[in-house]
């Protein structure tokens, strides 16, 4: 019945044009994915544009269910926004899907003649939780499906498939020389880690890492990989100065889609509360993320799939959204609680359940 009434809405409005709005981040962006790509099955012969900040562009660059990317470049001046606007009108798009909801997103679409659509971002539960730690979710609901909300009168529907990031194959290509170059051959199981982050409260300490990665790869046998962009070499070297065995350690030497085509090889991957989670998800990696600050009613814990959660029951949970560079409470116990024995005794148990020949 569903499909009947999907292709009875295409008939009637087969020249439906869709943009979607997300500038940013790499997480963020990357939880859109669903969203367009069931848009796509459900619209197959329709237009679906994506306007982005300059920088994550290269997150969608290869995804085949886009026809056009917009980029947006922050340093480019005010009159940036202004130019937008005149392209989107230009365009003649028909639905606006406002996946950002902010300032700079409410101006480009207005005046555009296309019928805009969002999202809740929960903001008034959200700062009950984190001000006055009074929780008011009358469900919990990630962010990636709530990103469907803007699509609910057109009949799209998540199809439970998760996110997705398509790296070229000049990126796959590189890795696997990489690889092959340090002698991390294909039998090898692959630990990456990525102990980076933007936000110092999310950062689990350096020690905690390289002690879970020693108990997993003399328990499973793994060679660990560290990643990270330029501002995570330093965090990068600290773990690996504390590992008695062999790291690869590829901080600041790979790109964003070369992280992503590493990502697929991984047979487990441990991380903060970052774009990098987010990344290995897509990339279909099982992931054990470590979780301070924030938590689940905040909508960005990983998909439940393939992954596992590693957190502790502080009273002071969440403090933040997105970050700080500081405890509010000074003692840090969101992260220092979680000892490395949870990580790896984690990811074993995800292990044990889903078994990956040479990824474990």
């Amino acid at each position: 019945m569903l499909y009947k009434q999907l292709k009875f809405i295409q008939l009637l409005n087969p020249d439906f044009k869709f943009l979607i709005i997300r500038f940013s981040s790499i997480g963020d962006v990357i939880l859109t994915t669903p969203l367009i790509r069931c848009l796509r099955a459900a619209y197959p012969e329709s237009q679906i544009d994506f306007l982005v900040k300059k920088e994550f562009a290269i997150v969608l660059s290869q995804n085949p269910h886009i026809n056009s990317i917009i980029t947006f470049d922050k340093k480019a001046g005010k009159g940036e926004l202004s130019k937008i606007r005149n392209l989107i009108r230009m365009n003649g798009y028909t639905h606006i899907l406002d996946i950002q909801k902010n300032l700079r997103s409410i101006y480009i679409s207005a005046g555009s003649g296309a019928k805009v659509s969002s999202f809740s971002k929960k903001l008034f539960a959200r700062d009950m939780l984190i001000r006055f730690n009074l929780n008011i979710f009358k469900e919990i609901k990630p962010v990636y499906l709530r990103y469907f909300e803007s699509v609910a009168n057109l009949g799209v529907t998540y199809d439970n498939c998760g996110t997705e990031v398509f790296p070229s194959i000049s990126e796959s290509e590189k890795i696997t020389g990489i690889l092959a170059q340090n002698n991390y051959l294909p039998q090898f199981p692959l630990l990456v880690i990525a102990p980076g982050a933007q936000w110092e409260n999310k950062r689990w300490p350096v020690e905690r890492f390289a002690a879970a990665a020693e108990t997993f790869c003399e328990q499973s046998g793994a060679k660990t990989i560290l990643i990270g962009g330029s501002g995570d070499i330093e965090i990068c070297n600290s773990v690996q100065s504390l590992m008695k065995s062999t790291v690869l350690n590829l901080a600041g030497k790979l790109s964003l889609m070369g992280s992503a085509a590493l990502l697929r090889k991984a047979s487990m991957v441990f991380t903060n509360d970052t774009g990098m989670l987010h990344m290995a998800q897509a990339m279909k990696a099982p992931v054990v993320a470590v979780y301070g600050p924030t938590t689940h009613e905040l909508g960005f814990f990983p998909i439940p799939e393939n992954s596992r959660v590693a957190e502790t029951d502080v009273s002071c949970r969440p403090c933040t959204q997105k970050g700080l560079h500081y405890c509010p409470k000074t003692h840090f116990r969101c992260m220092n609680d979680i000892k490395p024995a949870k990580v790896s005794d984690l990811a074993m148990e995800l292990i044990s359940e889903k078994p990956q020949s040479n990824k474990l």
